[in-house]
């Protein structure tokens, strides 16, 4: 009889989280991300919190900077480019193409023309394939990205929104719950806390070094910008995401203000772009002053030292970035750094079982 109700039960429960899942799914996505940003910021929160002594203060101040550091500069992106798509004129954005690309392919065959003639051979194939682009489908190709981006800027809305309340319920009852599930764990709770601390400390890496790079990174190429004309903020922003992109990163960016310089003739303003971006941007900014600040980051934001190689985290982004978008960022470390730290818990409980 009590085998009965065992297995009543276990029927029950598991219909009962299908009946969940199914409930909330449309909020599945908006409540990992919030958690996730949750665990990256906790020591922030925390930190406040022990100033403040007050839970829904420190919830609203820490809330209210993940507004101003990661939504609002999206959002700012988003205005700018439904502006765009809604004022640029198609036939003259495909003359200026056809224009910059005869332009491009005529000063590439005069700075490589002193090459030994199988390099020539391979840079006149390459200057033909790029002659033979259909600029009018890329630019159509490219407005339809942008008109998409623009229709979704209302989910994107609703879905800032749901995270912001989500993460708004972790900041003030996280303690709470977490104790509460740490309960329900049929495993010891040191093994649980390891896991977790391990997983908290490759997000909030991730997360911080990601923040504090996309804002240098951001303010340097928005000062070069501001020096040649350009609108700094805008750019600086866009700059400040491409970035956060893996190989190409501010490239998105410093190229095509590069080519529309050379499109106009400021030869010299293109190869100060140029140079620019790449030395004292990508090399100095990104390969030197990246490493010291996560560094920093271990050093005072987090508790347990980290066990994944930095290569394995670099991978871990580029592969959320390609499954998951942006928040790939986040996500992509989260789940390598899991699925690791799982593997350990097994080791250790493989040791404790032996042991008996």
């Amino acid at each position: 009889m009590q085998r009965a109700g065992v297995y009543f039960f276990l029927v029950i429960f598991t219909l009962t989280l299908f009946a969940l899942f199914k409930l909330y799914s449309p909020f599945l996505m908006n409540l990992l991300i919030a958690f996730l940003l949750f665990i990256a910021t906790q020591n922030i929160y925390y930190a406040i919190l022990r100033q403040i002594k007050s839970r829904w203060i420190s919830t609203f101040l820490v809330t209210f900077l993940l507004v101003i550091l990661c939504f609002l500069p999206i959002f700012y992106i988003l205005l700018n480019l439904v502006t765009l798509a809604t004022n640029l004129e198609l036939g003259n954005f495909h003359n200026f193409l056809l224009d910059l690309q005869m332009q491009l392919g005529e000063y590439a065959r005069e700075f490589f023309a002193y090459l030994p003639d199988l390099l020539q051979k391979e840079v006149n194939n390459w200057l033909a394939q790029f002659s033979a682009i259909n600029w009018a489908e890329v630019a159509k190709k490219g407005l339809g990205i942008i008109a998409k981006v623009s229709q979704n800027s209302l989910y994107f809305l609703s879905d800032t929104f749901f995270i912001l309340v989500f993460l708004f319920f972790f900041y003030y009852y996280g303690s709470a719950l977490g104790q509460y599930f740490l309960a329900l764990i049929p495993i010891k709770p040191l093994y649980i806390q390891s896991l977790y601390d391990e997983v908290s400390a490759v997000i909030s890496v991730v997360f911080y070094s990601s923040i504090f790079s996309m804002l240098l990174q951001g303010a340097l190429f928005g000062i070069l910008m501001a020096f040649l004309g350009y609108n700094a903020l805008l750019l600086g922003v866009f700059y400040g995401f491409a970035s956060l992109v893996p190989i190409v990163g501010g490239s998105l960016v410093w190229l095509p203000i590069a080519g529309y310089e050379l499109y106009l003739g400021n030869y010299g303003y293109a190869i100060m772009i140029a140079l620019y971006s790449i030395i004292v941007i990508a090399t100095l900014a990104d390969n030197g002053v990246k490493p010291l600040i996560i560094s920093f980051i271990n050093r005072v934001f987090i508790k347990t030292p980290l066990k994944i190689n930095e290569m394995l985290i670099f991978f871990a982004i580029l592969a959320g970035l390609t499954s998951f978008g942006f928040w790939g960022i986040v996500f992509g470390p989260a789940i390598t750094a899991l699925f690791i730290a799982l593997l350990r818990v097994y080791k250790n409980l493989i040791k404790d079982n032996s042991s008996l």
